[in-house]
């Protein structure tokens, strides 16, 4: 069996039995023979979660679950090694695929066969009609945002380059991914799918949106959107992504609107009642650097896109940044390998 798989789907869980079971049966019913692909399911030591009972439920499917609540970035890297495909295909618990994500994922894959991170479109699940993310962007100074939340489903959409994608429904070349040393342990959630995006893109590695590879998604089932917990990890991953993976000449253009961006975004959060906790986790980010300068100068000495190419991947209409708008690049292969 393992000679005939294209694809590895990795599912961790977390408190998610309401949402797992659909996450699962979407799965099962792909429009690819089976054989085709394999799917783990590793849990972050849930309550909810009774491993004898999802083994007897879903025979097809392996169960691990982990004795602590690992995060989100270890429970993927652990899960990765107990994958045998070459591709890695990341779908949230409450992200239910159509029917025919993966046959469109492995079109995507013929039809570029240089290319080894995609992003899946997000259909909200609550909101019919609406767009839950159309990939992730990269403003222009350091802030990563879910590309199309909200918007209406567009009659069409094109396939095409977007900075990165969203670890709620991404795929990405097992190789790569080992390549890239998977995400960042440190992030534990939050930005880790950023994070890993910008490594894979600074080693001058493409994102393609592939439209027609859909999931219907929930988003922030389980710990919530705005959730003191979801602010801590955001204040402080987004700046150590930022520090992390911005080559020098990019910094010296956006330090200064990063930083007076983030000061704006915490006066907005202390006005809602959630100053201390936003200062906090840039306190938090601030006080434990070391080891990102310690990973800053490894990206630096491994990385291939020039500084200027960079700044043309990033986002810097202020109306798409203000409005969340999708911002699809063209496809010139030859353009990414010069």
């Amino acid at each position: 069996m393992t000679e005939s798989l294209t694809f590895s789907i990795l599912v961790v869980s977390y408190n998610s039995a309401k949402y797992l079971p659909r996450c699962l049966d979407a799965l099962q019913t792909q429009a690819l023979p089976r054989e085709t692909y394999e799917v783990i399911v590793v849990d972050n030591a849930s309550a909810d979660f009774e491993l004898d009972a999802w083994r007897a439920r879903y025979p097809a499917i392996r169960f691990e679950q982990f004795d602590d609540n690992l995060g989100f970035a270890v429970a993927n890297n652990r899960a990765a090694k107990m994958a045998h495909a070459p591709w890695l295909v990341l779908i949230n618990p409450d992200a239910f695929a159509h029917d025919d994500m993966l046959q469109a994922l492995q079109g995507a894959i013929s039809d570029h066969p240089d290319v080894s991170l995609f992003s899946a479109l997000q259909l909200s699940a609550n909101h019919a009609g609406k767009l839950d993310g159309a990939g992730d962007g990269m403003i222009g100074f350091g802030f990563n945002y879910r590309m199309g939340y909200g918007h209406d489903i567009p009659e069409s959409l094109p396939v095409g380059e977007v900075f990165s994608a969203c670890g709620a429904a991404m795929m990405m070349r097992r190789d790569l991914f080992e390549r890239l040393g998977g995400f960042d342990e440190d992030f534990y959630i939050y930005c880790e799918d950023a994070d890993l995006g910008y490594r894979a893109r600074l080693l001058n590695e493409r994102c393609l949106l592939i439209p027609q590879a859909r999931v219907d998604h929930i988003g922030s089932a389980t710990l919530g959107a705005r959730s003191d917990f979801a602010l801590r990890y955001g204040y402080r991953n987004r700046l150590w992504m930022y520090l992390k993976n911005t080559p020098l000449p990019v910094m010296a253009l956006t330090l200064i609107p990063h930083v007076l961006m983030t000061i704006a975004v915490m006066i907005k959060d202390a006005l809602s009642g959630k100053g201390m906790i936003a200062g906090a986790a840039v306190w938090e980010a601030l006080t434990n650097l070391d080891q990102v300068w310690r990973k800053r100068r490894d990206i630096q000495r491994s990385r291939r896109l020039s500084s200027l190419r960079l700044l043309k991947l990033l986002t810097w209409n202020p109306c798409k940044i203000a409005r969340r708008g999708v911002d699809i690049r063209g496809i010139d292969v030859k353009e990414m390998r010069q």
